[in-house]
């Protein structure tokens, strides 16, 4: 029934949400990443799109932590609305404007890597040589990422 639907779709919403903020114990860790991998690899069945991405999103959180920074009002009603990505502006040397789609469980590393494909450096050593910096209102610079 749509009623049935519909509370399936929030508590995917409701998993996706939580991948990406916490780490579940390493008992639960094999039995959630199976069940998440074979919704995905079952045809047919609803829900693929969003199980594939708490896996992704478990994955990094095992990797990286969980998100630090909770989510806005604003953030957190586009999560439940099935929206978990943006479109950020990343301000390139010599004026260049670019903007990336950032997911919810996207880190610094993502977005450099992106960048410099785009800019054709394919190697460790290259991208090692990038770090972002995020602009405050008070024209701060603050580094995400130092090697």
């Amino acid at each position: 029934s749509e009623k049935k639907m519909d509370s399936c779709q929030r508590g995917w919403r409701l998993l996706y949400i939580l991948t990406t903020y916490y780490r579940c114990s390493e008992v639960l860790k094999p039995y959630l990443l199976k069940y998440l991998q074979d919704v995905c690899a079952s045809p047919g069945v609803h829900f693929q799109g969003i199980a594939n991405a708490c896996e992704q999103n478990l994955r990094k959180t095992f990797q990286y932590g969980g998100r630090i920074e909770y989510p806005n009002s604003m953030e957190l009603k586009a999560m439940l609305a099935g929206r978990s990505s943006k479109r950020q502006l990343f301000l390139l040397p010599g004026g260049i404007e670019r903007h990336l789609k950032i997911k919810t469980c996207s880190v610094a590393l993502d977005a450099i890597e992106e960048l410099c494909y785009e800019m054709g450096l394919h190697n460790q050593e290259a991208m090692d040589e990038y770090a972002i910096f995020v602009v405050t209102n008070r024209g701060e610079n603050i580094c995400l990422r130092l090697d």
